[in-house]
């Protein structure tokens, strides 16, 4: 039902749906500060473009190279320190282009999937439910691995669909292409598109046995080029060396469970306890657009998209259903695959979003006008998030303390600190990624030592005295600064403070 007056109502609400959504983006991403892992992976990005560390053998701090993630997404986020130089908004930069990207594609996987049955700007739809879920948009603002590879999966599942219905062979091999740049992101939680053939037949063709042979053709053609990516890795050798780094530190551990277990007292019930959460405000407001609907006596248009909607639900399952499984439960692991649980939604909805906006009319005038306050308003609320640049959204006080660090100490500088410093994660994290670092916890070997009277050992403060560190002015009141006053003329690695001798 393609009226004028239906497509000036959705371009209307599709320009403020664009607009509320950047907002909802931005205005985390402008200021400063970001969630541990986040920063974490910002400064090994950061490392990896001024040389420190390779693409294989990925640099953090200290002696411990980085192997607990594949190096795509770190590759991905150098370039654009390489380009954009070392500032705290290179990585929102980053995040906000994953965001727009990953929109994007979820536009093209919509009208792909709606064919004959889509209406323009319709897509504003999908969008607005999918940034309403709270951890899109804590994701997509936080730099975490997640949202690059759902970028790649999401990507992957519009080059297999597409491919399924043009039955031409390069869509499903630039969808492998995707898979495997998802996998080079996070691991095999990338690999879930590779039951889209599957999952196809299964929405759309039940019972054509044709139909099957040919999408388990289109699966082992798949699985086939995704893994000759993989073996041609393992022929060099310094490729070869990080995957093997990867799969025994990382992914065989957490296989194996030695790695860290999370999930509260849901334990694996967890991440569908959180995937309904997430759901609850799209599926409200999905209501009050068929409420909205009813009460307008807008006439429903008759569309034939159930299938379309047990495809997005079954890409949604298959997308999540590994990480349910799994003992490490995190409510961002849901992030690749909340795009198609919204979408299997919007389908659901999409009968009455169209009825509304054909019933709801704006006139050519009207979007004129509409068109010029969004300008307008565009135009203030980037003042306003100008005015946000530099000022802190999380970590207030470890960001001040970072800076006035990084003022009064070389950059670089590798500084001493207690053994239980060294588990402060966030500390650590933002020292390396706002003055490039390094911490010793053979503090006395170093030329400046850095004590936090929260957590050290009082005893350490008589005892890099008695061995010529002197008390520096410093004005964080947590930290207590101290600097060598004589050239280092004795390996003091060889001393163990807990035996120290009286005199010394």
């Amino acid at each position: 039902m393609n009226n004028n007056t239906g497509r000036n109502t959705r371009l209307t609400v599709c320009i403020t749906i664009l607009i509320v959504t950047s907002m909802l983006m931005l205005d985390r991403l402008v200021p400063e500060g970001i969630f541990l892992d986040g920063v974490t992976y910002a400064a090994i990005s950061r490392n990896l473009a001024i040389g420190k560390g390779s693409f294989w053998h990925l640099y953090y701090r200290g002696d411990w190279g980085f192997y607990e993630h594949p190096p795509l997404m770190f590759g991905l986020q150098a370039i654009f320190f390489k380009i954009l130089g070392d500032h705290y908004l290179v990585e929102k930069i980053y995040s906000f282009v994953i965001w727009v990207l990953t929109a994007v594609a979820m536009r093209s996987l919509w009208k792909r999937t709606l064919a004959a049955e889509y209406e323009a700007y319709s897509y504003a739809l999908p969008l607005l439910l999918w940034c309403l879920a709270p951890t899109i948009t804590w994701g997509y603002t936080n730099n975490i691995l997640d949202c690059t590879m759902a970028l790649f999966d999401i990507a992957a599942v519009l080059f297999i669909y597409r491919g399924i219905l043009s039955r031409q062979w390069w869509q499903l091999i630039v969808g492998a292409a995707c898979i495997f740049a998802a996998v080079l992101t996070k691991g095999p939680v990338g690999m879930f598109p590779l039951a889209v053939p599957g999952l196809y037949w299964l929405a759309y063709s039940w019972g054509a046995w044709k139909e099957l042979g040919r999408a388990v053709v289109q699966t082992l053609i798949l699985v086939a080029l995704v893994t000759l990516g993989v073996f041609l890795l393992f022929q060099f050798p310094e490729s070869r060396s990080g995957i093997e780094q990867y799969l025994q530190q990382q992914l065989m551990a957490a296989l194996g469970g030695e790695r860290e277990i999370t999930g509260g007292g849901l334990g694996r019930w967890t991440l569908l306890y959180e995937l309904m959460m997430q759901m609850l405000v799209p599926f409200v407001l999905g209501v009050i657009v068929i409420v909205l609907a009813k009460a307008f006596k807008a006439t429903r248009p008759e569309y034939q998209l159930k299938n379309t909607a047990l495809f997005f639900l079954l890409v949604g399952i298959a997308a999540s259903l590994p990480m349910m499984l799994s003992v490490k439960q995190r409510t961002f692991y849901l992030v690749p695959s909340l795009p198609y649980y919204i979408m299997a939604l919007c389908v659901v909805l999409y009968p009455f979003y169209i009825a509304l906006t054909n019933r709801l009319r704006v006139g050519d005038k009207g979007l004129r006008y509409f068109k010029l306050t969004a300008v307008i308003l565009s135009a203030g609320l980037c003042v306003y998030l100008g005015s946000k640049v530099g000022q802190p959204g999380r970590d207030h006080e470890m960001l001040a303390n970072m800076k006035y660090i990084g003022a009064r100490m070389p950059k670089g500088e590798a500084i001493g600190i207690c053994s239980e410093m060294d588990k402060d994660y966030s500390f650590l994290a933002y020292i390396q990624r706002y003055n490039r670092m390094e911490v010793n916890p053979v503090f006395y070997a170093a030329n400046y030592v850095l004590i936090d009277k929260q957590v050290c050992n009082n005893e350490m403060i008589p005892f890099i005295s008695a061995i010529g560190f002197k008390k520096q002015e410093f004005g964080i009141e947590r930290y207590e600064l101290y600097k060598r006053q004589f050239p280092l003329h004795f390996d003091f690695t060889l001393l163990n403070p807990v035996f120290r001798t009286r005199g010394k």
